[in-house]
């Protein structure tokens, strides 16, 4: 009996613990699901004023280079291809033939076009004698000469055909695409292959309002490259746009003839505007979402505040400010990535 009551005992005990170790548990796991308010933590972060500095008339814009030209080949008549001498990579020039038709059958036509061309010469040459002598008649005489006449138009025709047989590149270039070979049969627009402008370049920049004013067409502008950053290239502008997009930007080209960089290729286009001013300025990097939604965090005492700004020219690590801020005003350049409108922040030395 005593020994049942031990048991017993025994298992009450461990019953017991069991049960505070679950509850102790049980209040440590609802400790930590309690939500800790951060807004009142402050945020480090690095800020700097926005000054008026010297702009010494000299913009660099981002680019891309884009193709100048490209063209295909084709044929205006068909038939089958008897020579093509192009591979992809094939290097061609304007106006270069790189192939023809079969022409055999057109060649035959106009050896006998001309062999009856000859004999129509000798029969007008024959009536027109016997018409002077009183021993022909004018008809047969017009008659001979609208023989030749057609005999000619018909031999003109067959060496034009002989001619449009023939496949012409339009361009200076390279051949990046060849759709047919020799041996196969061509339709009339038929694409044989395709040629790109590999040397004469275009660098496609948009402008803002405040500089397209001062660009020209043929003024230069330098052109420079991450993959050769020793070298600089030279562009002139050979078109701007009468039109704005929504951002008040102005599309603007340069042609760039160079072997040196491809279609595609990132550049960094610098035009000198000739003109010194001071403007309002803020590092780049204080931009939260860059200059397509511009806007920062201004510093108000102890909080960060959201605001939204007008911005001009990218000069160098700085971006100009139209509107949205005042010489002095404290911008966040780190940290905005911890902020929303109104935390509180501790600004970093």
């Amino acid at each position: 009996m005593k020994k049942t009551f031990i048991i017993i005992l025994s298992v009450l005990a461990v019953g017991g613990f069991i049960g505070f170790t679950l509850a102790k548990n049980k209040k440590k796991i609802e400790a930590n699901k309690v939500v800790v308010d951060r807004s009142i933590i402050p945020v480090a972060v690095a800020t700097t004023k926005a000054e008026y500095q010297l702009f010494d008339g000299k913009v660099s814009l981002p680019a891309n280079l884009e193709l100048n030209n490209e063209a295909t080949i084709a044929i205006g008549i068909q038939g089958k291809i008897e020579k093509l001498g192009i591979e992809v990579g094939s290097r061609v020039a304007k106006g270069q033939v790189v192939g023809h038709l079969d022409s055999k059958l057109k060649l035959i036509n106009l050896k006998a076009n001309e062999l009856t061309l000859s004999k129509l010469e000798k029969d007008l040459q024959r009536n027109t004698e016997l018409f002077k002598g009183n021993a022909g008649t004018e008809l047969s005489v017009t008659n001979s000469k609208y023989d030749v006449e057609n005999t000619r138009i018909q031999i003109e025709q067959v060496k034009q055909q002989i001619t449009d047989g023939n496949i012409i590149s339009p361009i200076s270039g390279i051949v990046t695409s060849r759709k047919l070979m020799a041996g196969e049969f061509a339709s009339p627009g038929t694409v044989i292959a395709t040629v790109v402008d590999d040397v004469h370049l275009k660098a496609v920049v948009f402008v803002n309002e405040k500089d397209v004013y001062q660009l020209k067409l043929g003024q230069v502008a330098s052109i420079n490259s991450d993959v050769f950053p020793s070298k600089n290239f030279v562009g002139h502008v050979r078109f701007i746009s009468p039109k704005g997009d929504e951002n008040h930007n102005y599309r603007v080209e340069l042609q760039l003839n160079t072997n040196q960089l491809r279609a595609g290729t990132y550049v960094m286009v610098g035009f000198d505007l000739g003109r010194k001013t001071s403007v309002l300025q803020i590092p780049k990097l204080a931009l939260v979402e860059g200059t397509k939604n511009p806007y920062v965090y201004v510093v108000d005492g102890n909080v960060a505040k959201i605001q939204k700004l007008t911005v001009g020219r990218e000069i160098g690590e700085n971006i100009e400010v139209i509107s949205g801020l005042q010489a002095g005003q404290e911008v966040v350049t780190s940290g905005q990535i911890n902020l929303t409108d109104g935390s509180k922040i501790s600004k970093t030395k």
